[in-house]
């Protein structure tokens, strides 16, 4: 497991616990306020928390926030986001966007002498094509998936990205993509289908964190998968991101827009269920957990108590990956498949062609043996 700069900075005293980063998607004055009225810095620094602040708000009150958290040990990730008229995340079709917020941030950082453990590149589908996906019907699904190779945006915004990180890394940060965890299925099957269906890109990041969360909008599941993503895709990840906890912003780009807000139950269960897999968890977010009181409950928190997900949403995420994978080998080797079906074709009619002749042939000579034994 790789170690992220953020662990780096903190003391070297072993922990029995993993690396635990919030999410955080306050920004300036209003996260200033939070941590102040909530007596949070203490409690952060004193847990030796880190934290992942987005980068939606690249003013002095945003660098004074950046600053007195530094101040109190707390490592700080960046995690650049576009405005929302810009999509927000990062995706093949805003590259050339993600790019100049890069710079425009290093400049911000660099005009107010700021340092940070490393940058978070939030890799997902364009807002308003994730904002209805649930909705999305079969059919429409399946001709996502068909059109996908004609993807032309893809090696484009690959070859940029990748020249991203190139240049994130020669400016002397670390660089963590936040994934979706199909990305691993397109990566188990050798493909690269779901990621241009998605508009999204597989990146050589330091640490790559699957987002894992439990609260998905699924009624038959009761919103809750019960940590059946973190069991499935854990062994795949480099670390993990859990929740959600809840957010404030209140509005539709929220990384949390639409999750119901896990309950501690849920929340235990999956922090639990990360660690057996990776030493650095994302939580989302601070403001969910501060809201439900939830920081004192992880910072006495028994990590070596056991648990488990429930074995039939183990089942039924098991079975959609199964099924997934079966999908993109058959499009990885339908060419190869269709020519192999081509030539068995071939030798069944040619099977079938031999056996009429010796039928025939036989034929003929029962027919030629009769007309000797009649003239005898």
């Amino acid at each position: 497991m790789q170690q992220t700069a953020a662990t780096s900075e903190q003391t070297t005293t072993t922990l029995a616990r993993p690396q635990l980063i919030f999410f955080t998607e306050l920004a300036g004055s209003a996260l200033q306020q939070l941590l102040v009225e909530r007596q949070l810095l203490a409690e952060l620094a004193a847990q030796q928390y880190s934290i992942a602040l987005a980068m939606t708000d690249l003013s002095d009150a945003q660098a004074e926030v950046v600053q007195q958290l530094h101040a109190h040990g707390i490592s700080t990730v960046a995690w650049l986001l576009l405005p929302p008229d810009e999509g927000r995340w990062f995706n093949l079709q805003n590259y050339p966007q993600a790019i100049e917020r890069y710079r425009i941030f290093r400049a911000w950082a660099q005009s107010h002498h700021l340092r940070f453990a490393a940058i978070g590149l939030d890799m997902e589908p364009p807002t308003g094509e994730a904002a209805h996906i649930e909705q999305w019907k079969p059919a429409r699904i399946i001709r996502r998936f068909w059109l996908a190779h004609e993807n032309v945006l893809y090696p484009a915004a690959r070859a940029a990205y990748n020249d991203l990180i190139n240049e994130i890394h020669y400016d002397g940060y670390e660089v963590h993509t936040y994934q979706l965890p199909l990305l691993a299925d397109d990566r188990r099957a050798g493909t690269t289908l779901i990621q241009r269906a998605l508009d999204i890109v597989d990146l050589p990041a330091d640490v790559e964190v699957l987002m894992c969360p439990s609260s998905l909008p699924v009624k038959l599941l009761g919103n809750d998968l019960g940590g059946a993503l973190i069991t499935s895709y854990g062994p795949d990840a480099d670390s993990i991101a859990i929740g959600s906890t809840g957010s404030w912003t209140g509005t539709p780009y929220s990384a949390g827009a639409g999750l119901l807000p896990l309950p501690w139950e849920a929340l235990h269960r999956d922090i639990l269920l990360a660690a057996r897999y990776t030493d650095v968890i994302y939580i989302f977010s601070l403001e969910g957990c501060v809201a439900q009181n939830l920081l004192p409950r992880l910072s006495d928190l028994d990590w070596s108590h056991d648990t488990q997900s429930p074995r039939h949403r183990r089942l039924l995420v098991g079975l959609f990956r199964t099924t997934l994978l079966v999908l993109l080998l058959f499009t990885r080797f339908k060419h190869a498949l269709l020519a192999w079906l081509g030539w068995g074709l071939a030798a069944l009619l040619f099977l079938q062609q031999v056996r009429r002749r010796r039928r025939a042939h036989s034929g003929r000579k029962a027919n030629h043996t009769r007309s000797q034994q009649e003239d005898l």
